[in-house]
């Protein structure tokens, strides 16, 4: 009888400043890939004693033709949301948003806090929905998918631009958001 060796369990380097610590292949992926186990440890024995990883944010642009989004399910206490980014840095492990990257052919797992797609245009969108002679003003949800206040927003201020919109029309929000940014626009709250 032969003994073989049992392969070695896939070693994930850490990541510094992120959630997830893997990033798994998608549901809906053909392909998968793992890191090699025996290349990290040949790096730690070569004296790398601290192999840290700092993965960048990229930013991919979101060109979406609607901002707001109807909602029937009852398990959800809003019938509209709006979301004006698609994946979010925070990279809290617990969200229930990660598996939407799957769709975009992405992990649930890094990808999902480090690939986030934007809606430039989103406040133009918004402003044409709600001048749409369809529109009933409703409480329009935002971040039901994503923080709308993740860092990203500081720079960009797209739901910032969204609120302005939302406060010139008199339509009413709710939003979700663990981020302090939300607090850089209590002026635009007040007035709504």
């Amino acid at each position: 009888m032969k003994y073989h060796k049992p392969h070695p369990p896939a070693f994930t380097p850490p990541v510094r400043g992120r959630g997830a610590v893997d990033n798994p292949s998608g549901r809906f992926e053909q392909k998968r890939f793992e890191k090699d186990a025996e290349t990290f440890n040949a790096l730690l024995e070569a004296g790398e004693e601290e192999i840290d990883q700092q993965i960048p944010t990229q930013v991919f642009r979101d060109t979406s033709r609607t901002i707001v989004t109807s909602n029937d399910s009852p398990d959800v206490g809003m019938d509209f949301t709006a979301n004006p980014y698609r994946g979010c840095e925070h990279g809290c492990i617990y969200c229930f948003a990660r598996p939407t990257h799957e769709y975009l052919g992405m992990s649930a797992g890094l990808d999902f806090e480090t690939k986030i797609f934007v809606k430039h245009e989103a406040a133009a969108l918004l402003r044409e929905k709600l001048s749409s002679r369809s529109w009933q003003p409703h409480v329009i949800m935002f971040s039901g998918i994503t923080d709308c206040y993740q860092p990203l927003e500081r720079k960009l201020k797209i739901t910032r631009a969204c609120m302005e919109v939302l406060r010139d029309f008199g339509n009413p929000a709710v939003i979700i958001s663990k981020n302090h940014l939300v607090v850089g626009d209590v002026g635009i709250f007040q007035q709504m």
